[in-house]
C-alpha cells in the first residue's frame, strides 16, 4: 500500500460551495451512505445516551439517526460551513454552531460525540480528536475512509479528502487522544471497495444532483452492497469511550 497523503486541501476549497454544488444528492441516494447509516444504527443500539453532538453536522441529515427518531433530549451540531448550518437550523431542532474542530471546541460535554466522514478532510486530525475529547462525556463514534489514497486521489480530492487511513491507524490515534476502543469495523469489500470506488474515481460518479439513471444505479448498488464484508473494506467505523 502506498503512503497516505497528509497534504492540506487547496486554500480555495470552500465548504459552502461543496455543500451547495458538489455533495448534491449523495446523502439521500448514495449506496455507501445508506449502508453507513445501517451500520451506525446497529452500533448506536448498543449504547445509551441522553445528549449527542454531531461534529461536521452539515445540513442536519443525521438528526433522525443520531437521536433515535427524536428520543435524545439534547442534540447539537457543529460545522465549518455556514451554508450547511443555515439549512440545519431551518430543518431540524437542535443547537448549531460554526466551529473548526481543528482549532477549537465548544464548552460543555455530550454523552455521545459523533464524527462521521470528517477526519479524512482535516489536515490536523490529531488536533480534531483532542478537541473532541474535551467535549465527550462517555462515547465517541467515528466513521472515515480507509485504503489507498493515491489510488483514488482523483475522486477523493473532489470531496476535499486529504487522507485515507491504514488499518489500525485511526484506532491508534484515538487511543493517543484519550479514548479506549470498544468496537471497530472495516466494511465494503468487494463491491464498495475496490469496485465502487474505482468506478467513482474513473467516472466522477455521485457528484451533484442525481439523474434518474444515477438514482437507478444507486438503488441497484445499494442492494448489491448488502453482500459486502464487515471485516474488510475502505469504510471504517470506530466506537470508542473515554478513559
Amino acid at each position: 500500500m502506498r503512503p497516505v497523503s497528509t497534504s492540506e486541501p487547496p486554500k480555495q476549497y470552500d465548504y459552502d460551495v461543496v455543500w451547495r454544488d458538489v455533495y448534491g444528492d449523495i446523502q439521500k441516494y448514495g449506496p455507501g451512505h445508506h449502508h453507513m447509516c445501517r451500520i451506525l444504527r446497529r452500533m448506536l443500539s448498543r449504547i445509551e445516551y441522553g445528549s449527542v453532538l454531531d461534529v461536521g453536522c452539515g445540513c442536519g441529515h443525521n438528526y433522525t439517526l443520531l437521536t433515535k427518531n427524536g428520543v435524545a433530549p439534547r442534540f447539537g451540531g457543529i460545522d465549518i460551513s455556514n451554508y450547511a448550518l443555515e439549512i440545519a437550523r431551518k430543518t431540524v431542532p437542535g443547537e448549531f454552531r460554526q466551529c473548526d474542530i481543528q482549532q477549537e471546541h465548544l464548552q460543555g460535554q455530550w454523552d455521545l460525540v459523533v464524527c462521521s466522514l470528517v477526519l479524512e478532510h482535516l489536515a490536523d486530525d490529531t488536533a480534531a480528536i483532542r478537541h473532541m475529547r474535551f467535549m465527550t462525556k462517555h462515547y465517541l463514534l467515528v466513521t472515515s475512509i480507509a485504503g489507498d489514497f493515491e489510488r483514488y486521489r482523483k475522486w477523493d480530492e473532489t470531496q476535499g479528502h486529504v487522507r485515507n487511513y491504514r488499518v489500525g491507524e485511526l484506532e491508534q490515534k484515538l487511543r493517543e487522544g484519550g479514548f479506549r476502543i470498544r468496537e471497530s469495523i472495516y466494511w465494503g469489500y468487494p463491491f464498495y471497495s475496490p469496485i465502487g470506488r474505482t468506478l467513482q474515481n474513473q467516472n466522477q460518479m455521485g457528484l451533484g444532483a442525481f439523474t434518474w439513471r444515477a438514482r437507478a444505479t444507486a438503488k441497484l448498488a445499494t442492494w448489491l452492497y448488502y453482500l459486502n464484508s464487515s471485516r474488510r473494506g475502505d469504510m471504517v467505523f470506530v466506537l470508542a469511550e473515554t478513559t
